[in-house]
């Protein structure tokens, strides 16, 4: 009986968590506008916000007599919200949790890398809110990373001018290749290996 039961409440959380936006990869227009997000367009400047606190998922109480009935503590977050914002934020909390138990852990990451194209994301995550979400932070992380060292404001400034005065002082050259195909510098076989280790000595 526990085993049965246990096999309806994963089949109910499948079918819940994957009801979700049909692919998370298919957000690729100039606005990056699809499924209720919108996304800065490749190459825009993203500053830093101030510091918030977004509604988030605390605890969840269960009913042992109703074991198809549990309730999620949440965190309203710093900004208030109405009760139709509540909804779908908290709908949207709930179905996380959902994708984090129908979809086994080691699906559960996103790779925007641009060197390994065909490693964006599982198929089964990619069809879940959580896994097209996760994606989209991973695209606001680089371009907020890419942001803070452009070269002609003030914090990217002073950063690639420490990082050409280290590469100087330990290397003895600010000549860095831009491109990884069959780059060699020295002893660094690649760019992305020869800017980590200047980076390193920066940082």
């Amino acid at each position: 009986m526990r085993k049965a039961a246990s096999l309806v409440i994963l089949i109910a959380f499948l079918a819940a968590a994957l009801q979700s936006p049909s692919c998370a990869r298919a957000a690729s227009s100039s606005t990056f506008a699809t499924n209720g997000l919108t996304l800065p367009a490749p190459g825009t400047l993203v500053h830093l916000s101030p510091p918030f606190s977004p509604a988030y998922l605390k605890g969840i109480v269960i009913h042992p007599k109703e074991p198809f009935k549990f309730d999620f503590v949440i965190y309203r977050g710093d900004k208030a919200l109405s009760d139709a914002q509540k909804k779908v934020e908290y709908t949207k909390l709930a179905k996380y949790f959902l994708a984090s138990l129908a979809i086994p852990d080691e699906h559960q990451w996103v790779n925007l890398s641009p060197y390994e194209k065909d490693r964006i994301i599982q198929d089964d995550f990619g069809k879940t809110e959580m896994g097209r979400d996760l994606l989209a932070q991973d695209y606001l992380l680089k371009q907020i990373a890419a942001s803070l060292i452009y070269p002609d404001d003030k914090l990217g400034k002073a950063f690639w001018d420490k990082v050409y005065r280290q590469a100087q002082e330990k290397f003895g050259t600010t000549n860095i290749p831009r491109s990884i195909r069959s780059t060699r510098f020295g002893s660094f076989p690649t760019t992305r290996s020869f800017m980590r280790r200047i980076i390193r000595h920066t940082c």
